[in-house]
Protein backbone atom coordinates (compact mmCIF):
# COMPACT_ATOMS: atom_id res chain seq x y z
CA UNK A 1 0.00 0.00 0.00
CA UNK A 2 1.53 3.60 -0.89
CA UNK A 3 1.91 6.03 1.74
CA UNK A 4 -1.03 7.89 0.52
CA UNK A 5 -3.15 5.17 1.03
CA UNK A 6 -2.01 4.33 4.49
CA UNK A 7 -2.80 8.08 5.05
CA UNK A 8 -6.33 7.76 4.03
CA UNK A 9 -6.56 4.31 6.22
CA UNK A 10 -5.01 6.76 9.12
CA UNK A 11 -7.82 9.41 8.39
CA UNK A 12 -10.69 6.32 8.34
CA UNK A 13 -9.37 4.88 11.40
CA UNK A 14 -9.58 8.18 13.22
CA UNK A 15 -13.06 8.75 11.85
CA UNK A 16 -14.17 5.10 13.31
CA UNK A 17 -12.53 5.49 16.88
CA UNK A 18 -13.60 9.37 17.49
CA UNK A 19 -16.05 8.19 20.02
CA UNK A 20 -13.52 6.10 21.84
CA UNK A 21 -14.05 2.29 20.65
CA UNK A 22 -14.20 -0.32 23.45
CA UNK A 23 -11.51 -2.50 21.89
CA UNK A 24 -8.73 -2.26 19.87
CA UNK A 25 -6.25 -4.94 18.73
CA UNK A 26 -3.26 -4.66 16.73
CA UNK A 27 -1.05 -6.91 15.05
CA UNK A 28 2.30 -6.15 13.63
CA UNK A 29 2.36 -9.79 11.53
CA UNK A 30 -0.32 -11.80 10.42
CA UNK A 31 1.03 -14.63 12.26
CA UNK A 32 -0.27 -12.67 15.28
CA UNK A 33 -4.26 -13.55 14.15
CA UNK A 34 -4.07 -16.84 15.84
CA UNK A 35 -3.42 -15.64 19.17
CA UNK A 36 -6.19 -13.09 19.11
CA UNK A 37 -8.84 -15.29 17.25
CA UNK A 38 -9.85 -17.24 20.11
CA UNK A 39 -10.61 -13.78 22.06
CA UNK A 40 -12.10 -12.27 19.35
CA UNK A 41 -14.37 -14.89 18.86
CA UNK A 42 -15.28 -14.95 22.51
CA UNK A 43 -16.19 -11.22 22.79
CA UNK A 44 -18.03 -11.29 20.17
CA UNK A 45 -20.19 -14.09 21.34
CA UNK A 46 -20.41 -12.53 24.98
CA UNK A 47 -21.30 -8.58 24.20
CA UNK A 48 -21.99 -5.63 21.73
CA UNK A 49 -18.60 -4.24 22.21
CA UNK A 50 -16.91 -2.20 19.54
CA UNK A 51 -14.06 -3.63 18.20
CA UNK A 52 -11.15 -2.06 15.69
CA UNK A 53 -8.48 -4.21 14.66
CA UNK A 54 -5.21 -2.63 13.30
CA UNK A 55 -3.09 -4.62 10.87
CA UNK A 56 0.25 -4.39 10.00
CA UNK A 57 0.65 -6.98 7.94
CA UNK A 58 -1.23 -6.70 4.15
CA UNK A 59 -1.23 -10.55 4.76
CA UNK A 60 -3.00 -10.63 8.25
CA UNK A 61 -5.96 -13.20 8.22
CA UNK A 62 -8.69 -11.20 9.27
CA UNK A 63 -8.74 -9.47 5.79
CA UNK A 64 -9.85 -12.83 4.19
CA UNK A 65 -12.33 -13.33 7.02
CA UNK A 66 -14.23 -10.46 7.81
CA UNK A 67 -15.56 -10.97 10.58
CA UNK A 68 -19.17 -8.95 11.73
CA UNK A 69 -18.49 -6.90 14.26
CA UNK A 70 -14.84 -5.78 13.79
CA UNK A 71 -13.67 -2.61 12.03
CA UNK A 72 -10.58 -3.18 10.36
CA UNK A 73 -7.42 -0.87 9.18
CA UNK A 74 -3.99 -1.20 7.03
CA UNK A 75 -1.75 0.55 9.11
CA UNK A 76 2.08 0.30 8.88
CA UNK A 77 4.63 3.15 8.46
CA UNK A 78 2.63 5.52 10.28
CA UNK A 79 1.79 2.78 13.42
CA UNK A 80 4.79 5.09 15.18
CA UNK A 81 2.35 8.68 15.02
CA UNK A 82 -0.76 6.92 15.29
CA UNK A 83 0.05 5.03 19.01
CA UNK A 84 0.10 8.22 20.84
CA UNK A 85 -3.45 9.40 20.17
CA UNK A 86 -5.11 6.22 19.99
CA UNK A 87 -8.27 6.33 22.11
CA UNK A 88 -10.06 3.29 23.65
CA UNK A 89 -10.65 1.48 26.91
CA UNK A 90 -8.69 -1.59 26.47
CA UNK A 91 -5.35 -1.78 23.83
CA UNK A 92 -4.30 -5.93 22.98
CA UNK A 93 -1.18 -6.59 21.42
CA UNK A 94 1.43 -9.10 21.28
CA UNK A 95 4.22 -6.82 20.76
CA UNK A 96 7.07 -6.61 23.33
CA UNK A 97 9.05 -3.22 24.19
CA UNK A 98 6.07 -0.61 24.08
CA UNK A 99 6.91 2.42 24.77
CA UNK A 100 10.87 1.68 24.70
CA UNK A 101 11.26 2.05 20.82
CA UNK A 102 9.05 3.73 18.17
CA UNK A 103 5.49 2.82 19.11
CA UNK A 104 5.05 4.95 22.62
CA UNK A 105 1.87 4.20 25.03
CA UNK A 106 -1.17 5.99 24.00
CA UNK A 107 -1.10 9.68 26.21
CA UNK A 108 -5.22 8.85 26.85
CA UNK A 109 -6.51 6.98 29.75
CA UNK A 110 -5.98 3.17 27.73
CA UNK A 111 -5.61 -0.16 29.54
CA UNK A 112 -2.71 -1.79 27.28
CA UNK A 113 -3.00 -5.45 27.53
CA UNK A 114 0.11 -7.64 26.49
CA UNK A 115 -1.39 -11.40 25.15
CA UNK A 116 1.71 -13.77 24.76
CA UNK A 117 2.66 -15.65 21.28
CA UNK A 118 4.80 -17.93 23.19
CA UNK A 119 4.53 -20.35 26.37
CA UNK A 120 8.27 -19.48 27.08
CA UNK A 121 9.51 -17.51 30.51
CA UNK A 122 9.79 -13.74 29.83
CA UNK A 123 13.21 -13.32 31.19
CA UNK A 124 15.65 -15.03 28.67
CA UNK A 125 14.22 -14.74 25.17
CA UNK A 126 13.00 -11.15 25.32
CA UNK A 127 14.68 -7.67 26.10
CA UNK A 128 15.01 -6.46 29.64
CA UNK A 129 12.26 -4.14 30.40
CA UNK A 130 9.88 -5.89 27.51
CA UNK A 131 6.93 -5.48 29.38
CA UNK A 132 7.22 -2.61 31.69
CA UNK A 133 5.19 -0.37 30.24
CA UNK A 134 1.71 -2.77 29.52
CA UNK A 135 -0.84 -2.37 32.45
CA UNK A 136 -1.87 -5.55 31.85
CA UNK A 137 -0.52 -8.96 31.41
CA UNK A 138 -2.54 -12.05 30.30
CA UNK A 139 -0.42 -14.63 31.90
CA UNK A 140 -0.37 -18.45 29.75
CA UNK A 141 0.92 -20.58 33.08
CA UNK A 142 2.69 -20.12 36.50
CA UNK A 143 5.68 -19.30 35.48
CA UNK A 144 4.77 -15.71 33.84
CA UNK A 145 3.55 -14.71 37.22
CA UNK A 146 6.33 -15.42 38.95
CA UNK A 147 8.91 -14.25 36.37
CA UNK A 148 6.87 -10.82 36.05
CA UNK A 149 6.47 -10.68 40.26
CA UNK A 150 10.11 -11.19 40.66
CA UNK A 151 11.05 -9.16 38.01
CA UNK A 152 8.94 -6.79 39.59
CA UNK A 153 10.17 -6.20 43.13
CA UNK A 154 13.97 -6.93 41.90
CA UNK A 155 13.92 -3.15 39.37
CA UNK A 156 11.19 -1.80 41.89
CA UNK A 157 8.50 -1.31 39.09
CA UNK A 158 4.71 -0.55 39.47
CA UNK A 159 2.87 -3.65 39.93
CA UNK A 160 0.65 -5.35 36.73
CA UNK A 161 -2.48 -6.73 36.95
CA UNK A 162 -1.46 -10.23 35.79
CA UNK A 163 -4.35 -12.17 34.98
CA UNK A 164 -4.43 -16.02 34.74
CA UNK A 165 -5.65 -16.81 31.34
CA UNK A 166 -3.82 -19.57 29.81
CA UNK A 167 -3.44 -19.95 26.20
CA UNK A 168 -5.87 -20.21 23.26
CA UNK A 169 -3.66 -20.89 20.49
CA UNK A 170 -2.72 -24.15 22.21
CA UNK A 171 -5.72 -24.99 22.75
CA UNK A 172 -6.48 -24.65 19.02
CA UNK A 173 -3.53 -27.01 18.07
CA UNK A 174 -5.07 -29.75 20.24
CA UNK A 175 -8.85 -28.72 18.87
CA UNK A 176 -7.48 -29.30 14.69
CA UNK A 177 -5.34 -32.05 15.21
CA UNK A 178 -7.65 -34.45 15.96
CA UNK A 179 -8.90 -33.22 12.27
CA UNK A 180 -5.43 -33.95 11.32
CA UNK A 181 -3.52 -37.05 9.74
CA UNK A 182 -0.16 -37.20 10.12
CA UNK A 183 2.41 -38.82 7.73
CA UNK A 184 4.98 -41.30 9.44
CA UNK A 185 7.39 -40.14 7.55
CA UNK A 186 7.29 -36.00 7.62
CA UNK A 187 9.82 -34.02 9.48
CA UNK A 188 9.21 -30.42 10.78
CA UNK A 189 12.47 -28.56 10.99
CA UNK A 190 11.18 -25.42 12.85
CA UNK A 191 14.24 -23.35 14.37
CA UNK A 192 14.43 -19.76 16.09
CA UNK A 193 16.28 -16.60 14.79
CA UNK A 194 18.22 -16.26 17.14
CA UNK A 195 22.21 -16.75 16.92
CA UNK A 196 23.60 -19.72 16.33
CA UNK A 197 20.59 -21.31 15.37
CA UNK A 198 19.69 -24.24 13.51
CA UNK A 199 20.05 -22.78 10.06
CA UNK A 200 23.15 -20.89 10.37
CA UNK A 201 24.76 -23.98 12.23
CA UNK A 202 24.06 -27.46 11.51
CA UNK A 203 21.32 -27.12 8.81
CA UNK A 204 23.54 -28.98 6.11
CA UNK A 205 24.82 -31.95 7.95
CA UNK A 206 21.25 -32.25 9.35
CA UNK A 207 19.37 -32.46 5.48
CA UNK A 208 22.67 -34.31 4.44
CA UNK A 209 21.61 -36.95 6.82
CA UNK A 210 17.85 -37.31 6.13
CA UNK A 211 17.04 -36.47 2.42
CA UNK A 212 18.79 -39.44 1.14
CA UNK A 213 16.11 -41.17 3.39
CA UNK A 214 12.85 -42.02 3.13
CA UNK A 215 11.30 -38.74 4.70
CA UNK A 216 9.58 -35.75 3.95
CA UNK A 217 11.22 -32.74 5.29
CA UNK A 218 10.03 -29.09 5.83
CA UNK A 219 12.26 -26.70 6.80
CA UNK A 220 10.58 -23.85 8.23
CA UNK A 221 12.41 -20.60 8.75
CA UNK A 222 11.49 -17.62 11.40
CA UNK A 223 10.22 -15.08 9.78
CA UNK A 224 12.72 -13.00 11.57
CA UNK A 225 15.48 -14.95 10.04
CA UNK A 226 13.91 -14.50 6.67
CA UNK A 227 13.89 -10.88 7.32
CA UNK A 228 17.47 -10.85 8.35
CA UNK A 229 19.38 -13.53 6.08
CA UNK A 230 17.22 -14.03 3.01
CA UNK A 231 20.41 -14.57 1.37
CA UNK A 232 21.07 -17.88 3.41
CA UNK A 233 17.52 -19.44 2.93
CA UNK A 234 18.06 -18.58 -0.59
CA UNK A 235 21.42 -20.58 -0.88
CA UNK A 236 19.97 -23.34 1.09
CA UNK A 237 17.19 -23.42 -1.30
CA UNK A 238 19.59 -23.69 -4.49
CA UNK A 239 21.94 -26.21 -3.00
CA UNK A 240 19.34 -28.72 -2.32
CA UNK A 241 17.53 -28.51 -4.73
CA UNK A 242 17.59 -31.40 -6.32
CA UNK A 243 15.87 -33.10 -3.57
CA UNK A 244 12.26 -33.56 -4.36
CA UNK A 245 11.34 -34.42 -0.63
CA UNK A 246 12.27 -31.06 0.60
CA UNK A 247 10.49 -28.18 1.08
CA UNK A 248 11.21 -24.82 2.54
CA UNK A 249 7.80 -23.06 4.05
CA UNK A 250 8.41 -19.87 4.41
CA UNK A 251 4.41 -18.87 5.20
CA UNK A 252 4.30 -18.00 8.63
CA UNK A 253 0.48 -17.58 8.05
CA UNK A 254 -0.01 -21.65 7.48
CA UNK A 255 -0.09 -24.27 10.08
CA UNK A 256 -0.08 -27.31 7.70
CA UNK A 257 3.38 -29.02 8.40
CA UNK A 258 2.72 -28.15 11.99
CA UNK A 259 -0.54 -30.66 11.72
CA UNK A 260 0.61 -33.23 9.36
CA UNK A 261 4.06 -33.61 10.57
CA UNK A 262 5.11 -36.84 12.79
CA UNK A 263 8.30 -34.80 14.39
CA UNK A 264 9.83 -31.19 15.10
CA UNK A 265 13.25 -30.60 14.85
CA UNK A 266 14.40 -27.46 16.88
CA UNK A 267 16.37 -25.13 18.92
CA UNK A 268 14.93 -22.45 21.29
CA UNK A 269 11.91 -21.98 19.55
CA UNK A 270 8.46 -21.60 21.48
CA UNK A 271 6.84 -23.77 18.84
CA UNK A 272 8.79 -26.65 20.59
CA UNK A 273 6.15 -26.78 23.64
CA UNK A 274 3.03 -26.10 21.60
CA UNK A 275 4.24 -29.07 19.06
CA UNK A 276 4.54 -31.45 21.84
CA UNK A 277 1.62 -30.38 24.35
CA UNK A 278 -0.54 -29.51 21.64
CA UNK A 279 -0.40 -32.68 19.55
CA UNK A 280 1.71 -34.86 22.01
CA UNK A 281 4.60 -35.56 19.22
CA UNK A 282 8.07 -35.97 19.69
CA UNK A 283 10.61 -32.78 19.77
CA UNK A 284 14.25 -33.09 19.06
CA UNK A 285 16.41 -29.95 20.46
CA UNK A 286 19.72 -29.19 18.99
CA UNK A 287 21.48 -27.72 21.78
CA UNK A 288 22.60 -24.53 20.05
CA UNK A 289 23.72 -21.65 22.06
CA UNK A 290 20.50 -20.17 23.93
CA UNK A 291 18.33 -17.67 22.86
CA UNK A 292 19.92 -15.07 25.19
CA UNK A 293 18.02 -11.22 24.64
CA UNK A 294 18.36 -9.76 28.46
CA UNK A 295 21.97 -10.37 29.75
CA UNK A 296 20.70 -10.17 33.35
CA UNK A 297 18.49 -13.05 32.88
CA UNK A 298 20.39 -14.60 35.59
CA UNK A 299 19.29 -11.72 38.06
CA UNK A 300 15.91 -13.17 38.82
CA UNK A 301 16.69 -16.56 40.15
CA UNK A 302 14.44 -18.52 38.22
CA UNK A 303 15.34 -20.95 35.03
CA UNK A 304 13.99 -20.14 32.69
CA UNK A 305 10.71 -22.75 31.49
CA UNK A 306 12.30 -23.53 27.91
CA UNK A 307 15.61 -24.61 29.38
CA UNK A 308 13.96 -26.29 32.51
CA UNK A 309 11.90 -28.97 30.55
CA UNK A 310 13.65 -29.73 27.30
CA UNK A 311 15.14 -32.93 28.76
CA UNK A 312 11.41 -34.12 30.29
CA UNK A 313 9.81 -32.54 26.99
CA UNK A 314 11.92 -34.05 24.18
CA UNK A 315 15.33 -35.32 23.61
CA UNK A 316 18.24 -32.92 23.07
CA UNK A 317 21.15 -33.32 21.13
CA UNK A 318 24.76 -31.85 20.57
CA UNK A 319 25.61 -29.72 17.32
CA UNK A 320 28.40 -32.33 16.99
CA UNK A 321 26.22 -35.32 17.62
CA UNK A 322 24.14 -34.24 14.58
CA UNK A 323 25.37 -37.14 12.28
CA UNK A 324 23.20 -39.35 14.49
CA UNK A 325 20.00 -37.41 13.67
CA UNK A 326 18.57 -39.96 11.61
CA UNK A 327 18.64 -42.69 14.44
CA UNK A 328 17.58 -39.85 16.49
CA UNK A 329 14.18 -39.50 14.32
CA UNK A 330 13.51 -43.25 14.06
CA UNK A 331 13.52 -43.89 17.93
CA UNK A 332 11.26 -40.95 19.06
CA UNK A 333 8.90 -41.47 16.51
CA UNK A 334 8.26 -45.36 17.66
CA UNK A 335 8.17 -43.51 21.56
CA UNK A 336 6.03 -41.16 20.79
CA UNK A 337 2.71 -42.94 22.32
CA UNK A 338 4.56 -43.68 25.53
CA UNK A 339 5.31 -40.65 26.09
CA UNK A 340 2.13 -38.94 26.13
CA UNK A 341 0.67 -39.09 29.85
CA UNK A 342 4.54 -37.21 30.40
CA UNK A 343 3.64 -34.86 28.24
CA UNK A 344 0.15 -33.70 29.31
CA UNK A 345 1.42 -34.00 32.74
CA UNK A 346 3.91 -31.55 31.95
CA UNK A 347 1.03 -28.79 30.03
CA UNK A 348 -1.36 -29.39 33.21
CA UNK A 349 1.06 -28.03 35.59
CA UNK A 350 2.96 -25.38 33.15
CA UNK A 351 -0.98 -23.77 31.14
CA UNK A 352 -3.45 -22.02 32.90
CA UNK A 353 -7.62 -22.78 32.48
CA UNK A 354 -7.37 -25.48 29.66
CA UNK A 355 -9.77 -25.05 27.29
CA UNK A 356 -11.20 -21.78 28.95
CA UNK A 357 -8.73 -19.14 28.16
CA UNK A 358 -10.37 -17.12 25.59
CA UNK A 359 -13.52 -16.49 27.89
CA UNK A 360 -11.32 -16.01 30.47
CA UNK A 361 -9.87 -13.08 29.00
CA UNK A 362 -13.05 -11.90 27.02
CA UNK A 363 -14.67 -11.50 30.50
CA UNK A 364 -11.76 -9.52 32.05
CA UNK A 365 -12.46 -7.18 28.40
CA UNK A 366 -16.33 -7.01 28.39
CA UNK A 367 -15.83 -6.10 32.34
CA UNK A 368 -13.12 -4.11 32.34
CA UNK A 369 -15.09 -1.77 29.05
CA UNK A 370 -18.08 -1.64 30.87
CA UNK A 371 -16.94 -0.04 34.03
CA UNK A 372 -14.96 2.18 32.31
Amino acid sequence: MSLIKEIIEVRNYFSAAKDAPDITFYSEAGIYFQYFEGTINAILNQSELQILYIASDPQDPIFKRKIKGIKVFYINKLIPFVFPFIKTKALVMTMTDLNRYHVKRSTNSVNHIYMFHAINSVHLQYNQGAFDYYDTIFCIGPHHVEEIRKGEDLYRLPKKELLEVGYSWLEKIEQENRYSTPKKNKILIAPTWSVGNILESCIEPILEKLLPLDYEVIVRPHPEFIKRQVSKVNYLQKKYEIFTNLLFDNESHSSTHIFDSSILITDWSGIAMEYSWGMFKPVIYIDTPKKIHNLEFEKIGIIPLEDKIRKLNGTVIKISDCHTIDSVVEKDILLKDKNKKKLMDLRKKHIFNWGQSSNIAAKYIIDYCKSN
